[in-house]
């Protein structure tokens, strides 16, 4: 269920009077805020971040691409740590446990 069909099916309960409006407000603001504290999906898109990291990990391109420039100079300085680093972050990839920058995470 969407966050818009969520706070439709909300408001309908404020509606029939069976919550309350502060209820109401809470639930809103939990999902107005959702996307920033539960880490939804960025922009950027998973096949990108995948083929990079495939394709040029050992680089750290894949990390570049999402914003963590920081570790990405490391890749490059450690050869992706000699390629464990990469692997570890192909797998984190493919379950979609990698994140961004901001933490949001890397999912189809």
């Amino acid at each position: 269920m969407s966050n818009a069909e969520e706070l439709a099916k909300y408001k309908k309960l404020l509606d029939d009077r069976v919550i309350t409006q502060d209820d109401f407000d809470k639930k809103k603001e939990q999902l107005l805020n959702s996307n920033e504290s539960t880490g939804l999906t960025t922009d950027n898109t998973w096949l990108v971040t995948l083929l990079l990291c495939f394709f040029a990990g050992f680089l750290g391109i894949h990390r570049f691409y999402v914003g963590k420039m920081g570790t990405g100079f490391l890749q490059i300085i450690t050869l992706g740590g000699l390629g464990l680093w990469v692997l570890l972050d192909l797998i984190m990839i493919v379950i979609g446990k990698f994140t961004d920058k901001e933490g949001k995470f890397i999912t189809r």
